[in-house]
């Protein structure tokens, strides 16, 4: 019911333009198994119509980031969780969107993947990039977000600044005082 925004585009009324400027990751990502790494990623290149120029640059920095580059020639059917999950990340970073929708970003990265995507998201929204991402690891909310939304039975009850949020406390202790109160 109703609508979303973004870059004050209507997703109902401008699906393609708005589409543009969103990345997606979920936490389980289907990619087309029966191509190469190197493969998926000019396929999405090609989609979001990323300059061959461009997605070499971007494809090489971030493959080398995340220390997949040599796999790249590879099928994706061979690749582990980690490996799938490094390529998705690299997809939604090659077109360079405006805003990143993720679903449990960090499940299946080793912990300096994670650190590596942590930076990212740090330096894309210094770049003036947001994120909108799930998780149930709430130390990673606490040291990444400005903002935060908790749900409880699919309703927001919780919604503000992080500052504003945890004041004096952590948000460990704020989230099981909501889940308590039941």
């Amino acid at each position: 019911e109703g609508d979303i925004l973004i870059n004050d585009k209507s997703i109902k009324e401008e699906p393609i333009e708005c589409k543009k400027d969103i990345a997606y990751i979920p936490d389980n990502p289907d990619l087309y198994e029966h191509l190469t790494g190197i493969e998926y990623l000019n396929f999405i290149s090609d989609v979001y119509d990323v300059s061959k120029k461009r997605r070499e640059e971007l494809i090489n920095k971030y493959a080398d980031i995340f220390e997949i580059k040599k796999n790249l020639g590879d099928l994706i059917s061979s690749y582990s969780h980690g490996m799938k999950q490094k390529l998705a990340i690299i997809s939604a970073l090659v077109h360079e969107p405006k805003l990143y929708i993720l679903d449990e970003p960090f499940v299946g990265l080793d912990p300096k993947a994670t650190y590596i995507l942590k930076n990212i998201m740090k330096e894309k929204c210094k770049e003036g990039c947001a994120f909108f991402f799930s998780t149930h690891v709430l130390e990673v909310v606490e040291k990444l977000c400005n903002r935060i939304a908790i749900i409880k039975n699919g309703k927001i009850v919780v919604y503000d600044e992080m500052k504003k949020i945890t004041k004096d406390k952590d948000l460990e202790d704020i989230f099981m005082e909501l889940v308590n109160n039941e």
